[in-house]
């Protein structure tokens, strides 16, 4: 049998059509055992989707969310509450997905795990009960390294940045090696040589370390001394950011848009010290550094979701996607040219 219809694996169950479409297509409204015997009979009898139907169906799904919209989830992780004032980085990533989700016909809703009372279960069926069946999960943002207990199996889920260890979902991130990989080169340029990087650990261990090992990788100098201007400490401090400038003397500095302006105003530096940002905002444009476009980030969060939603797609996926969105150079005051 070569294409085999959605009517004959019905006739072959003893089940309706529209219960075996409904289960090709995730639906939660099939009984688990039940989707299991429709799956294994369509792989026995070669059964494939055809991709015009498949297209067809897409689109008008797409015509009824324009007319009435579906809610998608945000969902803030810890330390982020209604009451949170939102890091220039949140307002922008949010901004970006609300955006894309309103263009592709979706409204973007805010919910919170660190509101009292609440748990992954416990708003996982507030999700449920709202008709929510996708979500986006923001970054960590205390520890580099954790999981949240959601009911993933129920819904289309996309996490952003690397700091969930489990479970193995579709996740999205700023391409941080290859933005550190243009910082360097853009110095290189400018003849810096005596390149410094200062930033926070739990930070850079989020992202496997690809801020660090792009530093040493592509550094001018030769390894030993390159990892001496490497200054990654799990709390940075002002007054250990200043023993170091004294003591490695870089001619230009490196940081990752934490805690380091502020601490420029009280630290007596170097006239011709360099500075780059690897977390360049519109607010201190005068900084040269990389703009990471997170805005672009959370549209591209958007698009892996409503992939997901538009294919029915639930649950943990069994090969999860990671999409990196690049940055870009931006040019500023906070640097010259040293040499030719």
């Amino acid at each position: 049998m070569s294409h085999p219809s959605l009517q004959i694996i019905a006739d072959t169950l003893g089940i309706s059509k529209m219960t075996v479409s409904r289960a090709l297509r995730g639906e939660r409204y099939v009984a688990s055992t039940l989707r299991e015997r429709i799956l294994q009979t369509a792989s026995d009898l070669g059964y494939r989707p055809d991709p015009d139907i498949a297209k067809l169906m897409t689109h008008m799904r797409r015509k009824r969310l324009t007319q009435a919209p579906r809610t998608l989830a945000f969902i803030w992780s810890d330390k982020v509450s209604p009451d949170t004032e939102l890091s220039p980085w949140s307002r922008q990533l949010i901004a970006g997905a609300r955006e894309r989700a309103s263009h592709l016909g979706f409204h973007l809703d805010d919910f919170y795990l660190a509101a009292k009372g609440m748990s992954g279960r416990r708003l996982s069926e507030i999700l449920e009960a709202r008709g929510i069946s996708g979500f986006i999960l923001s970054p960590l943002i205390s520890r580099s390294r954790g999981h949240v207990s959601m009911q993933w199996e129920k819904f289309s889920s996309v996490v952003v940045g690397l700091g969930y260890a489990r479970p193995p979902m579709h996740r999205v991130h700023h391409h941080h090696y290859l933005g550190m990989m243009t910082a360097m080169r853009q110095l290189k340029k400018l003849g810096y040589r005596r390149i410094g990087y200062y930033g926070g650990s739990v930070v850079d261990d989020r992202m496997f370390g690809a801020w660090s090992a792009s530093f040493l990788s592509h550094h001018p100098l030769p390894l030993k001394q390159a990892a001496e201007l490497l200054n990654l400490k799990r709390e940075p401090k002002r007054e250990d950011f200043r023993r170091w400038l004294e003591l490695r003397q870089p001619e230009v500095v490196i940081e990752s848009g934490q805690s380091l302006e502020n601490w420029l105003e009280d630290i007596p530096i170097p006239e011709k010290l360099g500075l780059v940002t690897l977390g360049w905002r519109p607010d201190r444009s005068h900084w040269a550094g990389i703009d990471q476009q997170v805005d672009v980030l959370g549209a591209t969060a958007v698009d892996l979701l409503v992939a997901q939603e538009q294919q029915n797609e639930r649950g943990i996926p069994e090969h999860p996607k990671i999409v990196m969105t690049e940055g870009i150079w931006r040019a500023g005051e906070t640097l010259r040219r040293l040499r030719v």
